[in-house]
């Protein structure tokens, strides 16, 4: 099941929604131990993040990115674009919604 990503406000209501390829829970399996933000999307349930958040989650993508984790590179790219867009406007939060 991919999981949906939306930029939302502070009341909930989505101002855009991540269009690329699907987001797989198999990017989830292989977050780095360490992560911060990554390993602690749940890809059953909803899992949002913050502006402060949000510089620690990229970083982390762009790691796995580099790794080259099973062709999940486009999708991890085009993520990164989309929520780089979102970054540092204030009251807003990054969802991720499982299924």
């Amino acid at each position: 099941m991919p999981i949906d990503v939306e930029w939302q406000d502070e009341r909930g209501v989505a101002r855009a929604r991540y269009d690329g390829p699907p987001i797989s829970g198999r990017l989830l399996e292989r977050a780095d131990v360490d992560s911060k933000c990554l390993r602690f999307i749940d890809p059953y349930g909803d899992t949002i993040f913050n502006q402060g958040q949000l510089p620690v989650l990229i970083a982390e993508l762009e790691a796995a990115g580099a790794r080259g984790i099973d062709g999940d590179t486009a999708a991890i790219q085009e993520l990164i674009t989309f929520l780089r867009h979102a970054t540092d406007h204030v009251h807003t939060y990054i969802k991720f919604i499982g299924d």
